[in-house]
């Protein structure tokens, strides 16, 4: 049953039939608070179930997790989305771990070098996947893009770590791998 069914017959439930006498006037003596009284209740229960059916439907939605043998679009899509969530998680760690042990110049230097790389992951992946634009496979694409790119600067940040004064070639980019790029 849709979203929009349950919300009709939650709302169609809690609306009682005023009458005529509601609708037009003049009111008997006494009648009318009671008529605005049970509409203004009326509205409310209106609103709390409708509030209710948005809830539970945002639950349901959210509470989808990654089970890799399901192989629908939907279900690969959500998989890439925590594997990106993940190393998401793993280059914030990272991240922080690098900028607390550096010195208020070479923090700087690393936030507007940061700010710079997800501008850069963020157009790369955009660029990359600009082919599966509002397909179906599209937010699968992003996500392994965002995810792989990631895992990359979390290479290079680890390497950065690891570095000795005056190393010039410690955490170059050309590194990422391990391999040298030739």
């Amino acid at each position: 049953m849709s979203t929009a069914s349950m919300l009709l017959i939650l709302i169609s439930s809690n609306i009682r039939h005023v009458g005529p006498v509601a609708l037009h006037g003049p009111w008997p003596a006494g009648m009318m608070p009671w008529i605005s009284s049970d509409l203004g209740m009326t509205m409310r229960r209106i609103f709390l179930s409708a509030c209710l059916v948005v809830l539970a439907s945002a639950t349901v939605a959210g509470a989808q997790e990654c089970d890799r043998s399901d192989e629908s679009q939907q279900m690969m899509n959500i998989c890439a989305g925590e594997d990106y969530q993940a190393a998401d998680a793993r280059l914030n760690t990272a991240y922080q771990e690098l900028i607390s042990s550096d010195d208020a110049d070479a923090k700087r230097l690393l936030q507007a070098a940061q700010r710079a790389w997800i501008a850069f992951r963020d157009a790369e992946c955009a660029h990359t996947t600009a082919a599966s634009q509002g397909g179906s496979i599209h937010s699968m694409e992003v996500s392994e893009c965002l995810t792989r790119l990631t895992n990359e600067r979390i290479k290079q940040l680890a390497a950065s770590a690891n570095c000795e004064e005056g190393d010039a070639s410690c955490g170059s980019s050309d590194e990422v791998e391990g391999d040298e790029v030739q």
